[in-house]
């Protein structure tokens, strides 16, 4: 009686790791797909980088300088040391640090889409391409996006 009851239990537990491993592979494959997305696919448009523009100007300027290329008070947000920093991280990683962190003397000030404005101006200055739509401002969608160095296509 007890090696029919291991048995039984060996199945159901066979059963349900082989049940998990399903469900994990059906719900990780569209997170793979758009995990290939990068900051050199077109994730924000020009309107969106001039707004982004505008914000900068008046509240990150003052640290960073009137270019971005670093202050007395902010390193520079600009050239490929600072997409070297961020490589292998996600647009979320950066949207929630400027969202979180800045500007220094206000933090948590600037709204969501404020926020992902200034993010896509930092992408325009580091010479990535604008595209058709906008930079959502919801981290699940920007936690898709990967920063890299350059274009692999390239």
């Amino acid at each position: 009686m007890r090696l029919r009851h291991d048995w039984r239990i060996a199945i159901v537990l066979g059963a349900a790791v082989s049940t998990a491993r399903v469900v994990s592979s059906i719900a990780a494959a569209p997170n793979q797909v758009s995990a290939t997305r990068t900051i050199w696919s077109g994730v924000f448009s020009a309107d969106q980088a001039k707004r982004g523009e505008v914000s900068a100007s008046s509240k990150c300027a003052k640290c960073h300088g009137a270019d971005l290329a670093g202050g007395q008070d902010g390193p520079s947000l600009v050239g490929p040391d600072v997409l070297q920093a961020w490589s292998g991280m996600t647009v979320g990683d950066l949207f929630d640090r400027v969202k979180t962190t800045m500007p220094a003397d206000a933090p948590r000030s600037l709204s969501p889409q404020e926020t992902a404005d200034v993010v896509a101006y930092l992408f325009s200055l580091n010479k990535c391409p604008a595209g058709e739509k906008e930079m959502a401002s919801e981290m699940e969608a920007l936690g898709q996006i990967r920063i890299t160095t350059r274009d692999a296509s390239r």
